[in-house]
């Protein structure tokens, strides 16, 4: 079975560039009890969608063409509104690299998630990772940016 967010108004995008995974992705975030879903190919069509629809989270591969994955992070990040700026972008990727991990969290990364992934694995971390960042977000409310969760 697989984890469930805690609240019923939560809604995502995914930045995939596969056709299949991104797919999967969104089903299973549908069935995690996410409100609304949207999809995008590649880091520009994303970030597009991520300033249009103000997503609770952004689940996003790290490498696509012609704009990748760090690039939207890094696009999120330098919003002009602090809102959009703090949406805690996930990167979902089968790149292990280091030095990548280590952009991401730099850019303050939400959380880095390899592929292959256990669908119940996966849904319980997510699930978790946003009700962690939730209640950090309600406890510091007039404190600033919160505390993102990284794993």
């Amino acid at each position: 079975m697989l984890a469930r967010f805690h609240r019923n108004d939560l809604h995502a995008v995914v930045v995939e560039d596969d056709d299949t995974t991104r797919a999967l992705l969104l089903r299973l975030l549908t069935n995690m009890g996410a409100e609304e879903v949207w999809g995008a190919s590649d880091g520009a069509e994303g970030l597009r969608l991520v300033c249009q629809k103000r997503p609770s989270l952004v689940l996003c591969d790290l490498e696509m063409d012609p704009v990748d994955g760090l690039s939207l992070l890094g696009g999120v990040r330098s919003a002009m509104d602090p809102l959009l700026a703090a949406t805690p972008v996930f990167i979902f990727t089968g790149n292990k690299d280091a030095h990548l991990l280590s952009k991401a969290k730099t850019l303050k990364a939400a959380g880095y998630l390899v592929k292959p992934f256990n669908p119940k694995g996966f849904s319980s971390y997510l699930a978790e990772a946003m009700a962690v960042r939730d209640k950090t977000r309600a406890q510091s409310d007039s404190e600033g940016e919160p505390d993102l969760v990284f794993s």
